[in-house]
């Protein structure tokens, strides 16, 4: 009978949380209808849980249109977890995984400004292999790494961008229509690759890391002697795109319409 008692007690805690991942950055307010429709059980269910949750702050009622939001005890948990999280600290354990995985090197960037900024690296353990200095900034028109970015940003930016493109190898896509055709591939496939643009001997993949507002904020990346790299792109990119989603995710990040802001 107390097993039961305690099945039912972990239903019910299962249930509630799901009734709080209805609300989205675009579903901020739902009403009981909507919410019964999203978690599909009884209204009476979703009305008892929705009261519980009222009651203890998580939830809160418009008593005008009835309509449900997010309470304070949410905004207030979330503040405390948006201390805690340290991306390096996050990032790490799913840099060194991909870096096992590849045998390459494996680098976080963040965006700043009109740049990324190289933040944290795992090294090849290979003796052939592409390094970068911690701290060393590029302009985000740059190579897969800058591009991965930019694709998720206004494209009123990419435009600002152009005016920058030069040729830097033979390889580098310095062409502005052919910049921009790159740019919405990107956007559409979800990472971004790069043969010898920015050093003729390295291939690079990388792909975006959003915050829990669905803004890029910076990029996983693979990144390697050329000679290694043509036949494992495909492996590589399913590898950062994993991975960057996973550092999203612990950021806050749930997949929705995007949002590309400055």
């Amino acid at each position: 009978m107390a097993e039961k008692s305690g099945e039912n007690s972990v239903r019910s805690i299962q249930r509630a949380l799901n009734i709080l991942l209805c609300f989205t950055w675009d579903e901020r307010e739902l009403t009981l209808t909507e919410i019964v429709e999203k978690i599909g059980l009884a209204k009476s269910t979703v009305s008892r849980l929705l009261t519980t949750l009222e009651l203890e702050g998580f939830i809160a009622k418009d008593q005008k249109t009835n309509r449900y939001k997010l309470g304070h005890n949410i905004y207030y948990l979330g503040l405390i977890a948006k201390e805690s999280l340290d991306i390096r600290k996050i990032s790490r354990p799913i840099m060194e995984e991909i870096g096992q995985a590849s045998q390459e090197t494996v680098n976080l960037y963040l965006l700043d400004h009109r740049e990324r900024v190289c933040f944290e690296q795992v090294e090849s353990p290979l003796p052939i292999k592409k390094s970068e200095k911690i701290g060393e900034r590029v302009s985000i028109w740059q190579g897969a790494t800058g591009r991965s970015i930019l694709a998720h940003l206004k494209e009123s930016i990419w435009h600002e961008m152009v005016k920058e493109l030069r040729p830097i190898t033979e390889d580098t896509i310095a062409d502005p229509d052919a910049f921009i055709t790159e740019l919405n591939r990107i956007r559409e496939k979800g990472y971004a690759v790069s043969i010898g643009e920015k050093n003729a001997e390295v291939g690079c993949v990388a792909a975006p890391i959003f915050d829990a507002h669905r803004k890029v904020i910076g990029c996983l990346a693979i990144s390697g002697p050329r000679f290694r790299f043509p036949n494992n792109i495909d492996y590589y990119s399913r590898l950062v795109t994993e991975g960057a989603k996973k550092i999203s995710n612990q950021l806050g990040y749930f997949e929705a319409s995007p949002n590309y802001m400055e």
